[in-house]
């Protein structure tokens, strides 16, 4: 046989462990965007609050930037070295490329736009936008959490049964009775099997790529 019972269970081990750190890895990518879209209200914020004390556009979005929270900094820094040597609608486009985010290409589609139209009412308009942004963003951490609970069940589920069977591989009659071919097939189907559900699982409850409606350059 090429493989025996704890073979079998080292395979299953190794698959899991695989699935943690590309699992981690995902996780913390996703963790890294979540924080961003969520501080990305109180940066629009903090624009409007200088707009409205008497700030010009390009004031405000230096106070702005040296206000804005650590998880957005990163992405800022771009924009903020353009701003010194661009126009604004230029240096906007800063934006767009460091967060790839639909909230940030509405609040240039809004700034643009507004800058068309005469300039009247932007604060009004980044109120509403900003508003608009956190009821998402409490909409999402909703989704997210019921994400987790599934996930976390469908983690047990898959692997009780091979902790169980790590526990009888520990009694030799027990292991006995998978050492041989059709008892090596039995656990092989079983490891491909959870390996599908699992799978299965992870791509049903992943959540709908963002649309960026407005991702094109205005």
């Amino acid at each position: 046989m090429l493989l025996s019972p704890q073979g079998v269970l080292t395979l299953a081990l190794f698959l899991a462990l695989g699935s943690l750190a590309l699992g981690f890895k995902a996780n913390r990518a996703q963790a890294g965007r979540v924080r961003e879209r969520e501080a990305w209200p109180a940066f629009v914020e903090s624009v409007i609050s200088s707009i409205a004390a008497g700030s010009s556009r390009a004031e405000a979005f230096e106070v702005a930037v040296a206000r804005a929270p650590s998880s957005l900094r990163k992405g800022l820094q771009p924009f903020e070295q353009a701003l010194k040597s661009r126009r604004l609608a230029d240096a906007l486009q800063e934006l767009r490329a460091a967060f790839e985010s639909a909230q940030v290409d509405e609040f240039i589609q809004i700034l643009t736009l507004n800058e068309r139209f005469g300039g009247a009412g932007l604060v009004g308009v980044l109120k509403t936008h900003a508003k608009a942004c956190r009821e998402r963003n409490a909409a999402e951490a909703q989704v997210r959490s019921k994400n987790v609970a599934s996930l976390t069940v469908a983690k047990l589920g898959v692997a009780a049964p091979w902790i169980l069977l790590a526990l009888l591989l520990g009694r030799p009659e027990s292991a006995t009775s998978f050492e041989n071919t059709v008892g090596i097939a039995i656990l092989l189907g079983g490891l491909a099997v959870c390996v599908c559900a699992f799978s299965l699982i992870v791509l049903l409850g992943r959540a709908s790529d963002e649309v960026r409606v407005y991702a094109a350059k205005a």
